[in-house]
């Protein structure tokens, strides 16, 4: 009898520590199935914080405008996350996150403030040139023409050069552009143009005008965000 009760209150130990062990388990579970979601619950909190408190100095700024010279007063901004600094004439807040806020490559704009992921795409004009670059490659482009006032276009010295970040080394020779394998059509009469300039965006496209003697074309080319390579494409085609 007595064995009988031992060996019972054996069971009843061992079936104790089976279910206290379980308990463990699946609080494990539980709490890094959890650490996730919590960490994307404050970047997104973050990110919300610092948008109220961009919008709310822009209001700030816009009032100040409004009321003329002289007017001047302090606006506390407070950021908890992320950097911020004065860039290009823009105040920029930046924060790297693990969990998709918005989708990459995306830029929305709410009035004067923007709001981007992804977007490390820079494109702008010169005298004699455009420059469009990423974080990876700067790429230097020959300007021909403008819309008003048609010049010769050579697609084979339409890219100047293109210089790789991370090495620092340019690229030699030529490209040339053409259409079914004929030569004829790298030359012509035209015009090119950014179809978008600026910072912080999610790609810059340098469209090329070209009326050659067989083919009226416009040549499209594109830098990515994050890319090392250009995209090529053509538009508008038309045979003569």
């Amino acid at each position: 009898m007595a064995n009988h009760t031992q060996s019972k209150k054996g069971e009843i130990w061992v079936s104790a520590v089976i279910y206290v062990l379980v308990g463990v388990v699946v609080l494990t579970i539980v709490i890094q199935g959890g650490i996730p979601l919590i960490k994307k619950l404050q970047e997104r909190s973050d990110v919300n914080r610092a948008r109220n408190a961009f919008t709310a100095l822009d209001q700030q700024i816009q009032e100040i405008a409004k009321e003329g010279q002289g007017s001047q007063r302090v606006v506390p901004l407070e950021v908890s996350e992320g950097t911020v600094k004065v860039e290009d004439s823009k105040l920029r807040w930046k924060i790297e996150t693990t969990s998709k806020i918005i989708e990459p490559k995306t830029r929305i704009e709410l009035g004067n403030l923007v709001i981007a992921s992804d977007v490390d795409v820079s494109a702008a004009e010169y005298p004699g040139s455009f420059i469009i670059q990423n974080s990876r490659i700067l790429v230097n482009f020959t300007r021909f023409g403008s819309k008003s006032n048609h010049a010769t276009v050579n697609t084979s010295a339409l890219v100047s050069y293109i210089t790789f970040k991370d090495t620092g080394a340019s690229t030699t020779g030529t490209f040339t552009f053409f259409i079914n394998q004929n030569a004829s059509t790298t030359n012509g009469t035209g015009y090119n143009e950014l179809l978008q300039s600026g910072t912080g965006l999610a790609s810059a496209t340098l469209s090329t005008h070209v009326n050659s003697t067989i083919y009226d074309y416009d040549l499209l080319l594109s830098l990515d965000s994050k890319a090392d390579f250009l995209r090529a494409t053509i538009e508008n085609f038309k045979v003569k």
